[in-house]
């Protein structure tokens, strides 16, 4: 069985005393640079070792991330923490680690703010200024603003004046994304907030009195 090793292993030998076969085996090398899977194939001497088979069970500890108390415990074998017998279960390094937990709660705040904006969005509601300074912060000016296609077909974030890539000018193109379509989206206004009902038959010239049945009856006549 194949052995896969964490990022920052570069080689490894195990000594004939141990039970390996006492020869190096080190992460390849393509092109100058080290390749990103380093596979170890050598299945009747180090791959037992590392996996611990040839060695007394350890117990484990399973610790609560959250509390630091302890969870669980078992007999498991000593295998080498920084082999995996898949691909996908390669150990993480500690900065690994940390990005990743960073790039995970970041990516998951960004997808609770696309989701709130396409919300203000489809109620025709202004951005709050705070809100607005949390956005600009959090995601990118294209998502916001939109973008635009110069003249030679390259993306840049709306309002420029000129092409970043080529230095056309950007005068004659206008934003792709968000659209500014010619008919609205068809809303469903039996999930709007009463008060939302409200603004839109002010903003039609229509009565903003009555329940929020009446004023759903009301839009939709006007429609």
């Amino acid at each position: 069985m194949t052995l896969y090793a964490r990022s920052d292993v570069a080689s490894i030998t195990v000594p004939v005393a141990s039970g390996g076969c006492g020869h190096s085996h080190s992460r390849p090398v393509i092109n100058g640079a080290p390749a990103k899977i380093f596979k170890l194939d050598c299945p009747d001497h180090c791959e037992p070792y590392l996996r611990g088979e040839r060695k007394q069970k350890i117990l484990r500890y399973q610790i609560d991330k959250t509390t630091g108390q302890a969870v669980r415990q078992e007999r498991v074998a000593d295998a080498d923490p920084m082999w995996s017998s898949t691909p996908d279960t390669i150990p993480l390094t500690p900065d690994e680690e940390r990005t990743n937990a960073v790039r995970t709660e970041r990516g998951r705040m960004q997808i609770e703010m696309l989701q709130a904006l396409a919300a203000i969005r489809s109620t025709g509601i202004n951005v709050p200024a705070e809100a607005l300074y949390l956005l600009e912060r959090e995601l990118p000016a294209g998502v916001l603003n939109g973008t635009v296609l110069c003249a030679n077909g390259h993306d840049n974030a709306a309002g420029l004046k000129f092409c970043g890539e080529c230095g056309v000018s950007m005068a004659a193109r206008s934003a792709i994304a968000p659209p500014e379509p010619d008919e609205p989206a068809p809303v469903d206004l039996g999930r709007l907030h009463v008060q939302s009902l409200r603004k839109m038959a002010r903003d039609r010239g229509l009565p903003d009195r009555g329940s929020k049945d009446d004023l759903i009856g009301r839009l939709q006549a006007a429609a």
